[in-house]
């Protein structure tokens, strides 16, 4: 074993950025227990890289990751919506959801159209240009993340999906994040 892996049972593995930093904090605190920073510590660098990387694909099809949300909310729920649902189910405030309408209004990407059952609301849909430009869009980001689990066996990504799939679901359903309203908050 080298400096640059280390040995977890009989498998010795590359060191991470996460390492580094349970190793300092274990020095500087010994009373503190930090496992569970290494789980969290790289589920939100996975995050971080996975974003950063995930933008780059969308940006080659002009595109940023809010759009590319808003866009695939509307593809994926097939039906005219509220920007009040889209908020919700983007996690993201009204006043962000405002901007972002705006901008995918002006590209032509998306229509915002009179509520019928509320004269003051507006329901949005996307117009022929957003539904032409998500499909290659789609392709892209899916073999970009395609490509990120290639690292894993089937039976591992089977598993890792499940174990996420676990932590999500405790946390989505956790009412201690959620406000006044309900809706979780990350």
């Amino acid at each position: 074993m080298n400096a640059a892996s280390l040995r977890i049972g009989n498998v010795e593995t590359p060191r991470d950025y996460i390492d580094g930093i349970q190793e300092q904090w274990g020095a500087m605190l010994p009373q503190v227990t930090i496992e569970a920073a290494g789980v969290v510590g790289r589920i939100r660098r996975l995050a971080q890289i996975i974003q950063l990387r995930g933008d780059a694909v969308l940006a080659r099809h002009g595109i940023s990751r809010s759009e590319f949300d808003i866009l695939s909310a509307l593809a994926r729920n097939d039906r005219p919506m509220t920007p009040t649902e889209l908020a919700a189910e983007l996690l993201i405030s009204g006043a962000g959801m405002t901007k972002r309408i705006k901008k995918l209004t002006e590209a032509k990407l998306i229509r915002r159209d009179a509520n019928p059952e509320d004269g003051r609301g507006a329901l949005l849909r996307m117009t022929e240009q957003g539904q032409q430009l998500i499909l290659p869009v789609l392709e892209s980001i899916s073999a970009f993340e395609s490509g990120l689990l290639d690292v894993f066996a089937e039976h591992d990504r089977r598993g890792l999906t499940g174990q996420l799939r676990t932590l999500l679901s405790d946390l989505e359903h956790d009412s201690s994040l959620a406000d006044p309203k309900g809706v979780v908050h990350p």
